[in-house]
């Protein structure tokens, strides 16, 4: 079953009062919407509170969806509304952290290693901590943008649908916090090449 189809059965069901798809539904969902809410936020204290908040939203707000949309783009616009929302509210500019990507990034570069010595780990430490650090300086629209594409995998629809931007506006963004990202990274990897 693809997974327009699995959605649109979720949907029927939680719309004819089945509590336990909605529980499927926020079991499917949930860690994508957490890892965009840590990601926009970089509060970890504050995503499982946020994280709950999202999915009251679609509980309320499902019988007006509309079918021609996607849920996941659907679901993740709630989730960046209400991050984007939180930050407002508080008027911070708080860091954008990615340490729970790269952490598996660096798990899946340390495997491909056949030897590792003391000093690759303390180079991939520092590798992850300066491109942390460039994100970190991103505007928030392009943290969003960058983090949705690279880190989730978003098509540029699928960004464009979850920010209720165009798709020109989308690939916009992600080019200009990719320029950005290589002026701030050029430094750092020139030295190591």
């Amino acid at each position: 079953m693809t997974q327009a189809r699995e959605d649109l059965r979720l949907i029927e069901a939680i719309k004819g009062g089945n509590e336990t798809a909605f529980a499927e539904l926020v079991r499917k969902y949930q860690r994508q919407v957490a890892n965009v809410i840590y990601l926009t936020l970089g509060l970890p204290d504050d995503v499982e509170d946020l994280t709950q908040e999202v999915f009251i939203r679609v509980h309320r707000s499902l019988p007006r969806f509309e079918y021609e949309a996607s849920l996941f783009a659907w679901i993740y616009r709630i989730a960046v509304n209400i991050s984007i929302d939180e930050l407002r509210r508080r008027k911070i500019k708080k860091t954008l952290s990615i340490d729970y990507f790269s952490e598996a990034v660096l798990h899946r570069e340390e495997k491909t290693r056949k030897s590792e010595g003391p000093s690759d780990h303390v180079l991939l430490e520092e590798k992850r901590v300066t491109i942390r650090e460039a994100i970190d300086k991103l505007s928030p629209a392009h943290r969003v943008a960058i983090v949705l594409r690279e880190y989730e995998g978003l098509s540029y629809g699928e960004i464009a649908e979850t920010l209720n931007i165009s798709p020109q506006a989308v690939k916009s963004r992600i080019f200009r916090a990719r320029e950005e990202l290589r002026k701030l990274l050029s430094n750092y990897f020139e030295e190591r090449t």
